[in-house]
């Protein structure tokens, strides 16, 4: 017989006092009181949160029954602070889309991503990362953070829209920055239809990506292309009911895609980044091994697979530092989890941040160790306590894209130059959607 609930925190209420507690524990980098709450109630505690219900977890075993065993009975939430305010910008696209509607979009999503789409993307992709490296002056100070967004930003418009991002780019950053700030304080509270501040911005954020992607999809129904937009723009669901993405659910998609597609990818190698330039005998063989596999000639699809370290290296950073750093379910039925009951409509929260980091399943977990996810030893990990990318059915659709990137981004550019850190051995986390580094990661270029 399954337990009723399991332990946790005085209930937040909607008293000023108790709401103002929480908001100043959990504001910018939430971990540590996370991570005190686990040390008391255990892996998996109760958090009343206003109106909503929810269980948070950081145990292997939790994540399989959640993800895995009782998948059926766990679907995307769509009420809470946050997917209330992931709507307002991605709609029912593929990361928050539930049922039926979620199984047609990413039947028609996947051919986009199969090996033979990835290696065309990755010609476009090791253009751009040399550009990118090529574009690097002896001495130069980057802000590493900045660096990526605006490169990653560039790859997914250019490998998966056709599109030069350019003249667009002010407006991405601007709609990423509003929905960065959406996730925190009182005002993410407060009803969308207010004319706050903060509404404003995030309208305004709608309206410019509206704009840029809405003019992109009808100009490419209008004729055809190889890129994915144009594959969307034209798919039919011939196993499902006929048909193909009406204009606002193409829109949502798109929109899924050029955010989730750069934004999460662009935190991982500033990451990385950083990381490397705290450990240059690391850096140092990502460099022997881009050189041994490229040389200095462009890199080809077929070099992709032969980055073994490289890809540890990726691997071992998004473990530290995982971009997507929680993962939020809601049960649409009754559930058992960890032998406790999950009514129906509670949400589950899983830190992957805490599961990464725990020394249960990662001995020193604190350490930057590639070698974690070398073949000797990669067998060793316990089974579902790694998962920067989700797992089950809704694994993330670009994976194999993600790191196909980061890997010819890496290689490019530490084959040509290496990088010194400016800033703090430790960085401040920014953790709203995404765990990004507060203040930027200044560091000095060096041509080798």
């Amino acid at each position: 017989m399954p337990l009723v609930r399991p332990p946790g925190p005085p209930p937040v209420t909607y008293h000023p006092l108790s709401l103002l507690t929480h908001l100043r524990r959990m504001a910018g980098d939430p971990t540590e009181e996370v991570a005190r709450r686990f040390d008391r109630y255990g892996d998996l505690y109760r958090l009343r949160f206003l109106d909503r219900e929810v269980y948070v977890t950081r145990h292997p075993e939790h994540i399989q029954q959640v993800l895995i065993t009782a998948a059926d009975r766990f679907g995307k939430p769509r009420e809470g602070v946050v997917a209330r305010q992931l709507r307002r910008l991605l709609g029912d696209g593929l990361l928050l889309s539930d049922g039926e509607l979620w199984r047609k979009q990413r039947r028609l999503i996947q051919p986009s991503f199969r090996k033979d789409r990835i290696d065309q993307y990755a010609r476009i992709v090791a253009t751009l990362a040399e550009q990118f490296a090529l574009g690097l002056a002896d001495g130069q100070q980057v802000e590493v953070g900045h660096s990526m967004t605006d490169l990653t930003l560039q790859i997914v418009s250019k490998a998966l829209f056709d599109h030069d991002v350019a003249g667009d780019r002010d407006r991405v950053a601007g709609a990423t920055r509003a929905f960065r700030k959406a996730f925190g304080g009182l005002s993410a509270l407060l009803p969308p239809t207010l004319p706050t501040p903060h509404n404003r911005a995030i309208n305004r954020a709608v309206a410019d990506l509206d704009a840029l992607i809405y003019g992109l999809a009808d100009a490419r129904r209008r004729g055809a292309g190889l890129d994915l937009l144009s594959a969307l723009a034209g798919a039919i669901d011939d196993e499902g009911d006929g048909t193909g993405m009406s204009r606002r659910q193409l829109r949502d998609e798109l929109v899924t895609l050029l955010l989730a597609g750069h934004e999460t990818t662009s935190h991982a190698l500033s990451w990385t980044f950083h990381l490397l330039a705290q450990h240059p005998e690391l850096e140092a063989r990502v460099r022997h091994e881009a050189m041994s596999v490229l040389g200095k000639r462009k890199p080809e699809p077929g070099d992709v697979d032969k980055l073994y370290f490289t890809e540890q290296v990726l691997n071992e950073a998004m473990r530290l530092y995982p971009p997507a750093y929680a993962l939020a379910r809601v049960a649409t039925r009754e559930a058992e989890v960890g032998g406790y009951t999950v009514p129906i409509g509670t949400d589950v929260l899983i830190w992957i941040y805490h599961v990464h980091r725990d020394p249960r399943w990662f001995p020193e977990p604190g350490r930057f160790d590639p070698d974690r996810f070398s073949p000797a030893r990669r067998g060793t990990i316990a089974p579902f306590a790694y998962l920067p990318f989700g797992l089950g059915t809704r694994t993330c659709i670009g994976k194999h894209f993600a790191l196909m990137e980061a890997k010819l981004v890496l290689a490019c550019t530490l084959r040509r130059v290496s990088l010194t850190s400016l800033g703090a051995d430790t960085p401040a986390r920014d953790m709203a959607v995404t765990l990004a580094p507060r203040g930027g990661l200044p560091m000095r270029v060096h041509v080798l």
